[in-house]
């Protein structure tokens, strides 16, 4: 089943450096109405098929990693067109990407820290979507505090052998290569003598077991490393120096949400207050207390409305040659909480109808519970917050 369109309206006034009448804009929409995507559906297994459908369609039209460059595949898009790219999906009511990990995290810190070999062998993938992929950084035991890890690896011949555990490795169970944060100096602590590893999930030495989530998605999995086997020179960076190349990864984690998270929340608030009026006009909520929601929706617009600038200004940024810095942080914290806030906004603009098992808003409800702890805990997003932009001491 296809999926109606919305119109620029729902994301609010427009911004001068990316007009609702951009060329971009018009061009990617006619397309979107050629190819309309699917709903999404609520089934996980039903939802990641989806989602992969549409990742190697867009890929076909050369419309997945606009922003990669030119040589590996990209367009070379420069950060206000990827900007304008994830409003007009998200008005589309496209999928969400599948490969993220891939196309956003390992992809471009391959292009900064890989070596040619593993360019060429991994990049066509990745954008394609014929290879999927999951992050192997957090740990039971290391979770904010990742400097904290012991999963380890050593050299035995010309092979890495992984040991350890690896956990909220989002959709571990579809990938078919993971990229892990090992210890590979014996003796060291913290950051030093990390190495950033490509490993194949699908051998006998790994174990990939799903965690069931209160919203009944299995998402995330724990991970488990017994001898697991890493060609020798999949390494990304330099031996001993993976958090140089984590910390990369991550500017690029959390640049990429100024980009997508803005727009998906103003279109899940227009559906948000459609059901306001449709279980009013049912008798399902009383007028006194649809008031209330509209209220209640309104401040949520003006909270996205100030993460859509905030996500402009990270764009600007990165158009200036700049980095973002804790300006991600902000971001993410910025977001994760009103993720939550509007998860529970739209459960609850139904009414008592919200309680049943297998609506939508019932499920992201509860799968918003989460979004305080993507990408660091809002707890981290402050301290990083503090003290990198506003010079509070530890």
């Amino acid at each position: 089943m296809t999926v109606t369109p919305l119109d620029h309206g729902v994301l609010g006034p427009e911004l001068a450096s990316t007009p609702y009448d951009h060329p971009f804009r018009a061009e990617l929409r006619a397309w979107l109405r050629e190819h309309p995507p699917a709903s999404e559906p609520l089934d996980q297994g039903e939802k990641f098929a989806c989602r992969r459908s549409w990742h190697r369609q867009l890929a076909e039209a050369g419309r997945v990693g606009l922003h990669w460059p030119v040589e590996y595949g990209g367009q070379g898009a420069d950060p206000m067109t990827q900007f304008m790219y994830y409003e007009e999906l998200a008005l589309a009511r496209a999928p969400e990407p599948v490969n993220t990990p891939g196309l956003i995290l390992l992809g471009p810190t391959l292009m900064a820290h890989g070596s040619d070999e593993l360019k060429k062998r991994f990049l066509p993938g990745i954008l394609s979507g014929d290879e999927m992929w999951c992050q192997g950084f957090s740990e039971p035991n290391s979770g904010s505090d990742l400097a904290s890890l012991r999963t380890r690896a050593e050299m035995s011949g010309d092979e890495w052998v992984v040991n350890g555990q690896k956990t909220w490795t989002t959709f571990g169970q579809y990938a078919d290569y993971c990229f892990v944060l090992c210890r590979t100096e014996a003796g060291s602590e913290r950051h030093r003598g990390l190495t950033l590893l490509i490993c194949p999930v699908r051998q006998p030495g790994v174990t990939v077991r799903p965690i069931r989530q209160i919203s009944g998605d299995e998402e995330f999995c724990e991970v488990f490393f017994e001898d697991a086997r890493v060609p020798g020179a999949w390494v990304v960076g330099e031996v001993g120096h993976g958090w140089e190349a984590a910390m990369t990864l991550f500017q690029f984690e959390r640049g990429d949400q100024g980009y997508t998270d803005h727009a998906r929340l103003l279109v899940r608030l227009a559906d948000c207050e459609r059901a306001v009026d449709d279980a009013e006009a049912r008798g399902a909520v009383s007028p006194e207390r649809a008031a209330d929601a509209r209220a209640r929706h309104l401040a949520l617009w003006v909270r996205c409305q100030g993460l859509r600038r905030l996500n402009h200004r990270g764009a600007t940024l990165a158009a200036e040659g700049k980095e973002l810095g804790a300006v991600g942080s902000l971001t993410n914290l910025v977001w994760g909480e009103l993720e939550k806030d509007l998860g529970t906004a739209c459960a609850e603009a139904s009414g008592a109808e919200s309680l049943l098992v297998g609506r939508r808003d019932t499920h992201a409800r509860l799968a918003t519970r989460a979004a305080s702890i993507y990408s660091g805990t809002s707890e981290i997003q402050r301290n990083i917050i503090a003290e990198r932009l506003l010079g509070l001491p530890r």
